[in-house]
């Protein structure tokens, strides 16, 4: 007797027909979210899927309202949003804090980071912090936990700040041990900060008496373990820089040989490259050079792993400029000629390609990557050129105020702002010349820092009764 109900046939005919209808759902939803993440969406007033960009959205302090080609968006900072492909503007609004803006150009697919908006209160604290009868030198270390100052440039005398106490930074003398620096009889010295090492233990001082040039390693932490580089392993450079954070292990350049020096080892390499007029050290081991004319040509190359390799040449008619860092685990060197800034991927590959060529208003006197590697900027005292890297786009910025120095690079506080002191007024702005804000007043020619929250602000000024104080700026409205 036959069963009533379906047969096996029709009953695997409506097994096969649901499960293709749920994968052909599944493979629908996840195009459309795929589309979605891409920025396509469906536009009713063309009948059509067009394909957008998407904004991120961040501020420090955090919380600020925003308000995208004047409408006003249903979250506060940090958030994100689609938009059109086209041009925009951008407002942030925090009480206590001026309002942030932006005018910026996306194009289709385009994932844009506005996630560097700095707000400034609208009323600024600035108090002194230690007064010094007179500062020759100073520079904050990387990690913006240490200042090392030079009250007096002919003394082996420094000030460490220690700022990781937010409320009462804490302030000890350092003084270099007589028998770390040579002395000539009648003659005065004179001593000059170069850097810090990466790890912010170690700093380079330039030591000068008379004509001999040497370099000594201070060790933050322990003032009597004060090398000198120079007599210890025989050598007087001309340039020298730390590589890595070993404290033992630098590069430096002496007679047109650059070499690789390590004092914990005592040895001294053969020349990675001959005949160089400057270098510039990117991290441990990556540098890029520029030549000494020769046959009325300069070349600049890369040297990687102590391997060095030509990036380009040019005639000798006019002074070269390099620097070099890395972007998304892409190598860039950029060269500043005249008034003419060329940038090139990749130059230590065979492959490698000029990706920019832009022209400035003026005659370049200084070249710089940004902290992040985004952004070549290049300038004339406070008149300067930004390229960036990730939109392609170029910027012309003249700050206010008239540099002393106009081959001193402007100052970069973050990854997104670039600091001026000219006529005395500390200056920040974002590296397109956007939300410029005059902090506070301060020496010209002097670096500052941001503490390692971004909560305060150090620079150094000038007081009414001569003497110059360290001073901190609170960049928040938080007590």
């Amino acid at each position: 007797m036959q069963q009533h109900g379906q047969s096996p046939r029709r009953r695997k005919l409506v097994l096969y027909f649901t499960y293709g209808l749920m994968t052909a759902a599944v493979v629908l939803i996840s195009t459309i979210c795929i589309l979605l993440v891409l920025g396509y969406r469906f536009d009713f007033k063309s009948g059509g899927v067009e394909q957008g960009a998407l904004l991120q959205f961040r501020s420090f302090p955090s919380g600020a309202s925003i308000t995208l080609d004047q409408e006003v968006l249903p979250f506060v900072t940090p958030g994100k949003q689609n938009v059109d492909i086209g041009r925009h503007n951008v407002n942030m609004k925090l009480d206590g804090y001026h309002q942030w803006q932006k005018d910026f150009t996306v194009k289709a697919s385009e994932l844009r980071w506005l996630n560097y908006a700095r707000m400034i209160p609208t009323n600024l604290r600035t108090s002194t912090v230690k007064e010094f009868p007179s500062v020759a030198d100073e520079l904050p270390a990387p990690d913006k936990k240490w200042m090392l100052i030079l009250p007096h440039g002919d003394r082996a005398e420094f000030t460490l700040a220690d700022l990781r106490d937010q409320e009462k930074p804490v302030f000890s003398d350092l003084k270099l041990p007589a028998s770390s620096y040579t002395t000539v009889a009648g003659q005065a010295h004179l001593f000059d900060i170069v850097e810090w090492d990466f790890g912010a233990r170690y700093i380079l001082v330039k030591h000068t008496v008379g004509t001999t040039v040497e370099y000594l390693r201070l060790d933050r932490t322990d003032v009597a373990n004060t090398l000198n580089i120079s007599t210890k392993l025989g050598v007087a450079p001309e340039d020298i820089h730390f590589s890595g954070t070993s404290g033992t292990v630098f590069y430096a350049l002496e007679k047109g040989l650059l070499r690789k020096l390590d004092s914990g080892a005592g040895t001294i390499s053969e020349p990675m490259a001959r005949d160089v007029a400057s270098f510039r050290l990117f991290k441990t081991n990556t540098l890029g050079y520029v030549k000494l004319p020769a046959n009325d040509k300069i070349g600049v190359g890369i040297i990687v792993n102590d391997k060095a390799k030509r990036v380009a040449t040019y005639d000798s008619t006019l002074p070269v400029l390099i620097d070099l860092n890395e972007y998304f685990n892409d190598y860039y060197f950029a060269v500043a000629r005249g008034n003419s800034v060329e940038v090139f991927k990749d130059p230590e590959s065979d492959s490698r390609k000029k990706i920019a060529t832009h022209v400035s208003p003026s005659a370049i006197a200084w070249l710089r990557f940004g902290s992040s590697g985004r952004f070549v900027v290049s300038g004339n005292g406070t008149q300067f050129m930004t390229y960036d890297l990730e939109t392609d786009e170029k910027f012309e910025v003249n700050l206010p105020g008239t540099a002393a120095d106009v081959t001193k690079p402007l100052q970069w506080l973050d990854d997104y702002y670039l600091v001026s002191t000219a006529d005395s007024d500390l200056r920040l702005t974002e590296f397109d010349g956007g939300n410029q804000h005059v902090i506070t007043s301060a020496l010209p020619g002097y670096a500052v820092t941001l503490n390692e929250n971004s909560q305060l602000l150090y620079s150094l000024t000038k007081t009414q009764s001569g003497t110059t104080a360290l001073q901190v700026t609170k960049m928040t409205t938080k007590d």
